[in-house]
C-alpha cells in the first residue's frame, strides 16, 4: 500500500531520500523506540519512512480495519480509543512527542486493535509493512534491532497492562 494514496487527510511532506534531511533524522532520533541508534542507522532508516502532517480531529486508522504502517509521533498529540462490547467508544490513553502507534500492524499485519485520533495537529513518521519488508531484505541487521525495539516496546506495554488489570480482579 502507498500511503500517500489510502490516507485521508494525510499531508505529505516528505519521504525517502528525497526527504532524508538531517531534520528528518532529527526527527527519528527524538522517538523513544530509536533514541539510543546509531546515527548511520537512522540515517538508513530515513530512506524507508515518509513524513506526513495531520489536522486535529484526524483519523489516522480505525479500530477493526487492516493495518499496514505503524506511526512516530513528531509533533501533536492522539488519543487512542477502544470500542467496548457494547459498541461505546472509549479514550483509554493519550500519547505525544517520541511515541509510536501501530507497531503491531507492522509486524503481524491484523487488523488494528484500536481507533487513533488527532488531538492536536500533529507531524508523523510512517513505516509501511511493505517497507519494513524492503528493510528486512536490504538492510537485515537494522531490520533485527527494529523488531527487538518493537518486541521490547510491546513486551513493556503488555506488562503495564497486565499490572493495571490486576487492580480491577
Amino acid at each position: 500500500m502507498n500511503p500517500d494514496q489510502a490516507l485521508q487527510g494525510f499531508r505529505l511532506v516528505g519521504a525517502g531520500t528525497t526527504f532524508q534531511s538531517r531534520d528528518m533524522c532529527d526527527m527519528i532520533a527524538e522517538s523513544q523506540l530509536f533514541s539510543d541508534l546509531d546515527w548511520k542507522d537512522i540515517e538508513a532508516l530515513a530512506a524507508y519512512l515518509q513524513c506526513y502532517e495531520v489536522s486535529a480531529g484526524t483519523t489516522i486508522f480505525r479500530e477493526g480495519e487492516s493495518g499496514s504502517y505503524m506511526g512516530f509521533l513528531v509533533k501533536g498529540e492522539i488519543g487512542i480509543v477502544k470500542t467496548d462490547l457494547d459498541g461505546t467508544p472509549h479514550r483509554i490513553v493519550s500519547v505525544g512527542h517520541g511515541k509510536t502507534i501501530g507497531e503491531m500492524s507492522i509486524i503481524d499485519g491484523e487488523k488494528r486493535s484500536a481507533t487513533c485520533i488527532a488531538s492536536q495537529n500533529c507531524t508523523l513518521l510512517l513505516l509501511t509493512r511493505n517497507n519494513y519488508q524492503r528493510i528486512i531484505r536490504e538492510k537485515p541487521a537494522l531490520a533485527v534491532q527494529i523488531l527487538a525495539r518493537l518486541a521490547k516496546l510491546m513486551s513493556q506495554r503488555l506488562r503495564s497492562v497486565s499490572g493495571q488489570l490486576v487492580e480491577f480482579l
